[in-house]
């Protein structure tokens, strides 16, 4: 039965051996496959957004087919990259009630995606005026991932879980917590950026329609995040699901009716100011974008609290080894490759064909990679350090520390030198939004190095402590478990 929320993918044979002291018994996995599955998502609706404006802006009729054929393989690729992420989360059985083997999708999706990269590269080639040079670049952008997973599935390290994952110690709680309050604090930075800027509007903006209804979208964006931080927060505090359930469930909720709400008033300005089709296919995009993560983090945490009430008694709640640690690893792995990504295609794009629609859509990155030889040079330079981070956590080296300090130092250092001049630019372009979309990606680049310095450094509180007493004369001892 697929997605039973109740089994852990324990192997029936056997003892999975933890590969380091330090590491969890299912490697951070969990972690992974909540990042695959909001990826998976996310590409979807993007995937579909790209779509509708490539199809506006170009007008490619005499194409339609070879255009939708595209666009349909993109939505299956997206497809699959959530079900592999699925099913590193939730056991999956076989025809005779077997446990499946959890990477089994993964490998379809490695399989699908690397082929798919292929067929895009050549169809923008051939049919949409792309040179090779773009067509290239599109099909290793679009490889580069799946590529990645095909060496991870490879590794000795994950061969014994061909049988079923085992959950960690602490089923996962704070590498999901540590993912929560990351994008939270992304959230409540991005959209209290932008209520900022929206109050230091002139009154007659704000008295204008368009106006006060922006005001609205990013408080309650602005409310949510704060919601996501407190949920992600509490989970790094506690051994149980109950109280991090709770509040994530309030969380997701709220997400959920938030999203629908962000909608409509947009859907609501967009009609009122008349604005161009991809502004409507903007905001049915986000409005999936918005409601997808709660809905994934909503039946995670019903999943684990499902699981531990039908434990009973014998559960026993335990901090992870790692303190989450391995699931901020796949985090900035996924982060790095999403990065790499860009700076393939902003290398390869020639502006010609359809490669001058990818190119505007490279804009929005904003100071992520930059456009001169210097930048995408220091991009490709953080990118090497972010990923030698990842793989320091992963692997629980022991100088973690060292490496994740270095990379979180090096990456903010230089994002706050491409987000300087956008600042000081603030009081010449005042209450231009376009200029607080540029922020927003440079903004993100902060928080993730800043958070990982933050909780590689983070300091651990004991759960349970012990006190003997001594016989007269000696001293006590105390014995404190994590």
């Amino acid at each position: 039965m697929p997605g039973a929320i109740f089994e852990s993918h324990e192997p029936r044979n056997g003892v999975v051996d933890l590969p380091r002291a330090g590491v969890p018994a299912d490697n951070g996995l969990a972690t992974l496959g909540l990042v695959m599955q909001l990826a998976g998502r996310t590409s979807g609706a993007l995937a579909a957004l790209i779509a509708s404006v490539v199809l506006i802006e170009s007008r490619i009729h005499q194409n339609a087919g070879w255009f939708f054929l595209a666009v349909a393989l993109c939505i299956v690729r997206s497809q699959l990259h959530r079900v592999a992420g699925r099913d590193l989360l939730y056991s999956r059985h076989t025809a005779d009630d077997a446990v499946a083997n959890p990477f089994g999708a993964m490998r379809a999706y490695i399989a699908f995606g690397i082929a798919q990269a292929i067929v895009l590269g050549l169809i923008a080639t051939t049919e949409f005026d792309a040179t090779p040079r773009t067509g290239a670049g599109i099909a290793a952008a679009l490889a580069l991932w799946p590529m990645v997973l095909a060496v991870v599935v490879q590794l000795p390290r994950f061969r014994s879980f061909h049988a079923g994952l085992p959950l960690g110690e602490d089923r996962g709680l704070e590498g999901a917590s540590i993912v929560m309050t990351v994008l939270g604090t992304c959230g409540v930075l991005s959209a209290g950026t932008i209520i900022l800027v929206l109050g230091g509007l002139p009154s007659r903006h704000l008295q204008h329609g368009w106006g006060a209804m922006l005001v609205v979208v990013f408080t309650l964006l602005l409310v949510r995040s704060c919601l996501h931080i407190r949920a992600g927060l509490a989970g790094l505090r506690e051994t149980s699901f109950d109280r991090p359930g709770e509040l994530a469930s309030r969380y997701a909720n709220y997400g959920v009716i938030s999203s629908v709400c962000v909608g409509g008033v947009l859907a609501l300005l967009a009609m009122s100011e008349r604005l161009a089709p991809e502004a409507i296919a903007s905001v049915t995009v986000l409005c999936w974008l918005l409601a997808a993560w709660p809905v994934i983090v909503k039946r995670y945490f019903n999943n684990r609290q499902f699981a531990e009430l039908l434990a009973g008694d014998r559960m026993i709640h335990r901090r992870a080894p790692d303190a989450g640690l391995t699931g901020l690893g796949w985090l900035l792995a996924g982060h790095a490759m999403l990065v790499a990504t860009l700076l393939i295609l902003a290398v390869t794009v020639e502006p010609r064909g359809v490669g001058r629609a990818i190119g505007n859509l490279l804009l929005l990155s904003g100071q992520v990679i930059g456009r001169s030889a210097v930048d995408l040079g220091l991009a490709a330079g953080v990118v090497a350090l972010e990923l030698f981070a990842a793989a320091a956590l992963l692997r629980m080296s022991d100088h973690r520390r060292v490496i994740a300090t270095i990379y979180a130092l090096c990456a903010g250092g230089v994002a706050l030198a491409a987000v300087y001049p956008l600042v000081r630019s603030f009081s010449h372009y005042h209450g231009d939004l376009r200029m607080v979309i540029r922020l927003i990606p440079a903004a993100i680049q902060i928080v993730i190095p800043a958070a990982t310095l933050a909780l590689v450094h983070r300091a651990l509180v004991p759960i349970a402590c012990a006190r003997y007493r001594g016989a007269r004369g000696l001293p006590s001892s105390s014995v404190t478990w994590l």
